[in-house]
């Protein structure tokens, strides 16, 4: 059986991938606007704030790629299910939960600017860890022996790295230092693929499940309720397990949904559209990136006012313009933008709660929020990947998308110590000095070489898997 690639979801996924990436070496100068950061971290100064309310495109980066983990489950686990292989299902899903917290610990000890050593030491640390990665997360063709063989020498050469950088360097290595988005990824690995299996074919189970994690959050500081026992418990396994990061499913479950649709409609969403479509499924993808963008806009300049005027005029052009589309992919789309309208709506009630939306600490208008873009911004990956096959930006990103873990830590374990050691990136540096804006240059010479690393491995079937 051909298993079914759904590139719309690889192209979310891989902009997801790309505005993280971007986010991570973009300048930090007062001299830029503060949508170019996080909301609660931006100009003057890049102190954390958590009161400062609002959202920027870089916040609607990481739960992109929560929904489209989500939205990825039917796919991965669909079959699995209808053969009941139940063992298997468990086994892999631990599998990538163990494999991501591995992953989560050691970028965060093996990156360039964590480790003591001298710098050119540091470079090829962390040069041999990329290789080492390509061993531990490769799917390597032939016996199960020659696979687990080169799985576990990728691990022993990363364990030797660690023990010499933490017992000869002295640079003491602490598990519960991680990189905290590949973490709660672990943690949505598991938790998320267990939710969807006892929910695949029941979307009010799921939501149930959703509206019951509400009940805990908003319970869980009354002192001897069942809730704050369970929202505590975690001894001594805070480096891999909070239960907090559960919060996440608010995303993940929503991204879930879309993929069960996909799957659903599978036989109209994987044509090309008909030529009656074509024009309708432009208007919907413009204004399904303009309600987007509004939305990010308003929020961010705290205009509540428009933002609910604004809102409710997207509702009723949906409406309005969907009251007699109910067919092909256009009515696709309508059933999509329903889940969006009513998540964001969801959201937007919740805005007020704590001081207004924010990413972090992450409130509930931002997991409903972001959840309903996601699927309205599915619907412009759709437009693009069947309007634009052959478009080098949109094909080079859904192969990032494909490759979403090389394609993250390409930057720091790769490009990184190349440049350093060939002494470029003192030169790229000194730019930032100079002025911010020459600095873009560092910045525009990161996303060009990731883009073009991670699409050469993608092309040679190089992807790495947890």
């Amino acid at each position: 059986m051909i298993k079914y690639r759904n590139l719309s979801i690889d192209l979310l996924r891989g902009l997801a991938i790309f505005g993280m990436v971007l986010a991570a070496v973009i300048p930090w100068s007062a001299v830029f606007p503060g949508w170019m950061y996080h909301a609660q971290v931006g100009p003057p100064d890049f102190t954390f704030n958590p009161n400062n309310p609002g959202i920027t495109w870089v916040d609607l980066v990481f739960p992109f790629f929560l929904f489209a983990m989500g939205a990825a489950f039917p796919f991965a686990l669909h079959s699995k299910l209808n053969d009941r292989a139940y063992v298997t299902i468990l086994q892999g899903v631990l599998r990538r939960g163990l494999l991501l917290v591995f992953f989560a610990i050691t970028l965060a000890y093996l990156t360039p600017g964590n480790l003591t050593a001298q710098p050119w030491v540091n470079y090829l640390t962390s040069l041999v860890t990329f290789l080492a990665y390509f061993l531990v997360f490769m799917r390597f063709e032939g016996s199960p022996l020659r696979r687990y063989c080169l799985q576990a020498i990728g691990f022993l050469v990363i364990a030797g790295l660690t023990y010499y950088h933490s017992e000869v360097q002295g640079n003491t290595f602490d598990k519960s230092k991680n990189n905290i988005i590949i973490l709660v990824l672990a943690n949505m690995a598991v938790f998320g693929s267990l939710c969807w299996l006892l929910t695949a074919r029941n979307f009010y189970l799921r939501i149930a499940i959703l509206v019951g994690f509400i009940g805990v959050w908003l319970t869980r500081s009354i002192e001897g309720s069942w809730t704050s026992y369970i929202w505590n418990f975690h001894p001594k396994l805070h480096w891999f397990y909070n239960f907090s990061f559960l919060k996440y499913l608010c995303i993940v479950l929503p991204g879930s949904i879309l993929g069960d649709l996909v799957l659903q409609y599978k036989d109209i969403t994987n044509k090309l559209y008909e030529d009656k479509e074509r024009r309708a499924a432009a208007w919907v993808a413009a204004v399904s990136f303009i309600w987007v963008v509004f939305h990010v806009v308003t929020l961010y300049m705290r205009e509540l006012a428009l933002n609910l005027l604004g809102h409710f005029i997207f509702v009723g052009l949906y409406l309005l313009f969907f009251r007699n589309r109910k067919e092909g992919q256009i009515g696709f789309y309508r059933v999509l933008l329903g889940w969006g309208l009513a998540l964001a709506s969801i959201g937007l009630c919740f805005e007020p709660l704590d001081g207004g939306i924010k990413k972090d600490p992450s409130s509930f208008s931002y997991w409903f929020l972001t959840s309903g873009l996601a699927f309205a911004f599915y619907v412009v990956c759709d437009y693009l990947t069947k309007e634009h096959t052959k478009n080098l930006a949109v094909t080079s990103l859904v192969k990032c998308g494909q490759n979403p873990m090389l394609a993250y830590c390409v930057t720091a374990f790769c490009i990184t110590p190349l440049l350093g050691l060939m002494q470029i990136l003192p030169f790229l540096d000194s730019l930032s000095a100079q002025s911010p804006y020459l600095g873009l240059i560092r910045t525009l010479v990161f996303m060009f070489l990731m883009l073009l690393i991670t699409n050469i491995a993608t092309n040679k079937k190089w992807f790495w898997r947890s």
